[in-house]
């Protein structure tokens, strides 16, 4: 086999499929039954471990995937740790499907992923898949966006023991020390991770404290295997999901036009939260809004996976058992709310006085338990692979927030619960799955159906001291139907249409009385995939088109809830489609380039955004309606590239080096489709240097310098918008509040292996 540079695995495995696929780091059956094998007929890509570790400094996963086709990631604090997030073809993580060994990881309730909840995850990560679209998802809500499926059960290696420590910018630091220790007597191996990752953040008091063990232990038998996996992770992170004023962002904006933008701001106080304002002038791309020294996220959540492998005959079986555990709280500082706010009367004094607002500090807490089955039985015939199994899982989350401190309330004692809302949810789900060969293997025909059962209830009161009862209970049928087609030994056909439903999120149950109970309804998508794959002795290209067609998505009108979020609605008709092209070139065994692009429309028919009108009413106008306009946060050109050079080389030293770049075109912040209310496209170059030696005598010792936005281009990845009525339909202000990502930044790596 000849000697491929490693980069070429990050950016197009499908370049170089049979070399990656002999790796076959997806083995586990509990995995199989929901990623793609290389002749599923679904747009997919593999990362092996080797492919991940290279470029891991430390940031949260989906900074390892950035570079992976239509995908656009982002940060609060700016440099890539802490809360992190990613879309996949404009879906956002509460539309990818992620499983860990395949079990999910979306939170019940929000169907989020909150990666800062397991730090420096991808150290221990053997291998993932990214599906692109419905793809072959089987637990959890259905992917409007695609499929995250990681595996951390990888294959026996020799013992070692390693250990990373780094630094780098903004004061960002990473102690690692991770162990295997191979085959011992029985069949039972034992690895494990322990990380800590700390850093201040290029935003402003954008700190993160995390902390994580991994640990693994596993019995083999001849015939099957059982392992008990464990996953804990800590984080505390400084609030600094708020955002930046668009304003103070831009090229040439002055000082006066800062304090004119902010004397119309509700947020700065009209121009008179003057010690806020001073800050936004001297901080400006890497001001925070939050300045009480404890606006902190502190949540720690813990993973408890069995899994069982067996085969029975010509049969595998595949069973796992799991709880996640999770609890935890962010505190704010509140000034000037009412004590209605909290249910509570505002005080009287001797005089008949008394104050009309109150300065809090409360907390607001979750209390969460997942337990669940996953069980998966493979049959392979002659022509014909049967897969089939089914899921269980139970959810609680309870939530509740507490009064800290509370100026002028003498009777509140520390720890006081003013609301408190309990949620419960059932999953259940069962799917088969049909792969045959016909003509020998030059046409395989997948066929796969799931039915799966939602059941969601909550009661109590919610954080705005309104009743909260939910009680939705819904059925669900996603059928999926693909071919592949080998047409010559270089070349391969495949087309696929999937059927995928989701419910509706937790908050979107409780903003419904806002337009009526009946009104939400889940969300269903039709997705059609066609793809082309072509592989050379030296280069190799994949083109896929995509047709995803929606029927009552989920969107954000303008409006808000009772907290300040936006209340979503289902919109009627709303469609993404686009083309997917990704290639690679082998210039020499030491030279290399790839690439992908994808050309997209993102589309609703008809959108109708809410406008508030600041009239002494406090009333809001009759909606807006916009026709054939653009989904927020979808850009329509995304874009990387990767040259890698193997710079030298012999039985001890290895130099290689690695030149990236990723391009994201223009993003609407909702759906209105206007220019004011958009974040302006993005180059971002990266460079990774890496030096290492093997000893003689057993060991490695590996330097790794990460060079990050190396041009030092000022650009924001995602934020926020708010327009509301000044006086009329044609005053229309527009606040826009942005996240800055850091400019030129480094870090380093120095792994030592034993």
């Amino acid at each position: 086999m000849r000697k491929i540079f490693i980069v070429g695995l990050l950016l197009s495995p499908l370049v170089f499929q049979s070399q990656i696929d002999s790796i076959n780091v997806l083995k586990p059956a509990a995995v199989s039954a929901v990623t793609s094998d290389d002749r599923s007929p679904f747009a997919h890509t593999n990362l092996d471990s080797e492919a991940l570790h290279t470029r891991d400094s430390g940031q949260d996963l989906p900074f390892l995937l950035r570079l992976t086709p239509s995908v656009v990631i982002t940060s609060d604090a700016g440099n890539g740790i802490g809360y992190t997030g990613m879309r996949l073809r404009g879906s956002d993580a509460s539309r990818i499907n992620v499983t860990i060994n395949g079990v999910p990881l979306n939170d019940a309730e929000s169907q989020n992923v909150y990666w800062v909840d397991l730090p420096d995850l991808g150290a221990s990560v053997s291998g993932l898949q990214i599906q692109r679209g419905v793809g072959t998802s089987t637990v959890g809500p259905g992917a409007f966006g695609g499929s995250v499926a990681l595996n951390t059960l990888g294959d026996i290696v020799q013992p070692n023991v390693k250990a990373v420590l780094g630094m780098g910018s903004f004061n960002s630091n990473r102690q690692s020390v991770s162990w295997n220790t191979g085959m011992l007597a029985d069949g039972i191996s034992f690895d494990g991770r322990a990380s800590h990752i700390s850093s201040d953040g290029y935003i402003d008091r954008a700190s993160s404290e995390l902390s994580s063990l991994y640990t693994s232990l596993v019995k083999r038998w001849t015939s099957g295997k059982v392992s008990l996996t464990t996953m804990l992770g800590h984080e505390r992170t400084y609030q600094a999901w708020y955002g930046v004023p668009q304003i103070v962002t831009e090229e040439n904006t002055t000082v006066t036009d800062i304090q004119d933008w902010a004397a119309e701001s509700s947020e700065y106080g009209y121009g008179y939260d003057t010690q806020r304002i001073s800050d936004l002038i001297e901080n400006r791309r890497t001001h925070n809004y939050y300045n009480y020294e404890n606006e902190v996220d502190d949540y720690n959540q813990n993973h408890f996976q069995l899994h069982l492998e067996q085969n029975i005959g010509i049969a595998d079986l595949g069973v796992a058992l799991y709880t996640t555990t999770g609890s935890g709280y962010y505190e704010q500082y509140r000034a000037a709310d009412t004590f209605s706010d909290y249910g509570l009367i505002a005080p009287i004094y001797p005089d008949s006085s008394g104050p009309e607002t109150t300065n809090v500090i409360r907390q607001r807490w979750l209390d969460n338990r997942l337990l669940g089955s996953i069980v998966n039985i493979t049959i392979p015939l002659e022509e014909m692979t049967i897969v089939a199994g089914g899921a269980f899982s139970r959810y609680k989350g309870d939530h509740f927030g507490e009064i800290i401190w509370m100026e002028h309330a003498a009777d509140v004692l520390p720890g006081n619960t003013y609301y408190d809302n309990i949620g419960n949810k059932t999953d259940v789900s069962g799917f088969v799955r049909v792969k045959h060969d016909f003509s020998g293997d030059i046409l395989r025909l997948q066929a796969e159906a799931q039915i799966r059962s939602v059941l969601y209830t909550a009661e109590g009161v919610d954080a705005d001291l309104q009743d909260v009862l939910i009680n939705d209970d819904l059925l669900f049928f996603n059928p999926k139907i693909g071919v592949d087609y080998i047409l010559s030994s270089s070349s391969r056909g495949y087309a696929s249409v999937s059927i995928a439903n989701r419910e509706p999120t937790r908050t979107d149950y409780l903003d419904s009385p806002f337009w009526g109970a009946a009104s939400i309804r889940p969300e269903r998508l039709i997705d059609f995939e066609f793809g082309y794959r072509y592989l050379a002795k030296k280069w190799a290209t994949e083109i896929g088109f995509y047709h995803m067609d929606y029927k009552d998505q989920l969107i954000a009108t303008g409006m808000l809830n009772d907290v300040g979020s936006s209340v979503r609605v289902n919109v009627p008709s709303s469609f993404r489609q686009g083309i997917e092209i990704q290639a690679g070139v082998e210039f020499q065994p030491r030279f290399r380039w790839d690439g992908n692009l994808t050309v997209s429309r993102n589309q609703i028919n008809v959108f109708s955004e809410i406008l508030y009108d600041y009239n002494p009413d406090f009333e809001y106008s009759n909606s807006v309606n916009h026709v054939n306009t653009d989904i927020s946060f979808s850009p329509a050109f995304i874009a990387a590239s990767v040259f890698g050079y193997d710079v030298w080389s012999n039985d001890e030293i290895q130099i290689k080096c690695e030149l990236s770049t990723k391009y994201v075109g223009k993003q609407y912040l909702d759906n209105t489709s206007n220019d004011s209310r958009s974040l302006p496209g993005y180059v971002v170059n990266d460079v990774v240097l890496s030096l290492s030696n093997s000893f003689k005598n057993g060991g490695d010792l590996q330097l790794s310098v990460f060079a990050n936005n190396i041009l030092d281009n000022m650009y924001s990845a995602n934020g926020w918008t708010y327009s509301y009525l000044s006086g009329g339909l044609n005053a229309i202000t527009t606040e826009n509040y942005v996240y800055p990502q850091a400019g030129r930044h480094g870090f380093v790596n120095l792994t030592m292996t034993f």
